[in-house]
């Protein structure tokens, strides 16, 4: 996928996904899931939307993204928060694969949120992962369970919107213009590769060594999604 239309995608992601309430849902689950946590790894952090949440509330935040167009938002979301938020809140570059050596270890909770599906070897984020977390750390992940019905999510989704009588034009052209975007990501099979059921994924989380499952569901993006936390 080139480059140009990777960081489109990345400033319509944000401005889309910030309107979804099912991906506002999935953010309640993993405030839930690391209320009281210190120190939170956002592994694969993307534009930073998780991200900002969690050192909303509290928290310490270590993002990293291997994606420039999704980067750069995000670092101009920390670089635009306050100073004390910034004070809590690093944005690095950094691969899944091999955590940066700032994602320093020993962390209350590592979130992988929608990463899963663009990996090929999985076995060796979730190992990297739980190497970050100290003892009874949460690991949590959420993503697709299998390639995505993006016309069922939008749909449900304006209906919602309409509802809440927040479908005005602005944001019809920018949704427009995110599913054209999406669509082509969706259909191309290079770009997202793995998928989960929840069952599987807790299955290969505890012969990893995660010891309790805190949550394990399929109801996120209208049952598109898992989500999954469990603790080392």
């Amino acid at each position: 996928m080139v480059d140009n239309i990777w960081s489109e995608f990345a400033w319509s992601y944000d401005a889309i996904c910030s309107q979804l309430n099912c991906y506002r849902r999935m953010v309640d689950k993993i405030l839930r899931d690391t209320q009281g946590l210190a120190y939170v790894i956002d592994a694969g952090c993307g534009t930073g939307l998780v991200s900002e949440a969690l050192v909303a509330r509290g928290s310490t935040v270590v993002g990293f993204d291997n994606n420039p167009g999704m980067l750069a938002v995000a670092l101009r979301k920390q670089a635009q928060s306050s100073e004390e938020a910034r004070a809590r809140w690093t944005v690095l570059e950094g691969d899944v694969r091999v955590f940066p050596s700032r994602a320093v270890g020993g962390a209350d909770a590592v979130v992988l949120n929608n990463v899963l599906f663009y990996v090929r070897e999985p076995e060796a984020v979730l190992r990297e992962s739980l190497a970050h977390l100290k003892p009874g750390g949460r690991l949590i992940s959420a993503g697709p369970r299998r390639r995505p019905d993006l016309r069922k999510v939008m749909e449900q989704s304006i209906e919602e919107w309409k509802a809440e009588g927040r479908w005005d034009e602005a944001l019809q052209k920018a949704t427009a213009y995110h599913v054209d975007l999406t669509r082509r990501l969706v259909s191309d099979p290079n770009e997202m590769v793995t998928f989960f059921e929840p069952e599987a994924l807790v299955a290969e989380l505890r012969r990893l060594g995660c010891t309790r499952v805190l949550a394990a569901d399929h109801d996120d993006y209208y049952g598109e999604n898992y989500y999954v936390c469990m603790e080392r």
